[in-house]
């Protein structure tokens, strides 16, 4: 058996290389969005984000890193553990996969009332 059996297909549907914006230069993420019989699976791993943090990470309307637009879809917070590593997973069905592909994946930082971004990728159709 399979360590990913319930899902579909044992290969990703979308992917996304998140990179971190400038002043985070060295964030790195992977996320790879799976197809399952009733919804998408998503796994998101980071490296070097700031310590011990619970970090807002969303889907945006938009099309691009820079013109992201407003929130998609919006999963919990990932918290990074004390040496800047995080990963996610996370199952949902409110979207579909022409919904999400082409689409910004972002993870932000919590600032006071605001949140700016400090890593961002393109969900991506992997062929």
């Amino acid at each position: 058996m399979s360590k990913l059996s319930y899902i579909e297909q044992e290969r990703p549907v979308l992917s996304a290389k998140l990179n971190g914006t400038e002043g985070n230069e060295k964030i790195r993420g992977e996320v790879y969005v799976y197809k399952l019989e009733n919804g998408l699976f998503l796994c998101a791993d980071f490296s070097n984000l700031p310590a011990s943090q619970s970090l807002p990470f969303h889907i945006h309307e938009g099309k691009t890193c820079d013109d992201a637009g407003g929130h998609l879809l919006e999963f919990p917070d990932i918290m990074s553990d004390r040496y800047g590593e995080a990963s996610a997973r996370y199952y949902f069905d409110r979207k579909t996969l022409d919904e999400i592909s082409g689409k910004p994946i972002m993870l932000h930082i919590k600032s006071g009332n605001d949140e700016p971004k400090i890593a961002c990728g393109i969900l991506e159709r992997v062929l």
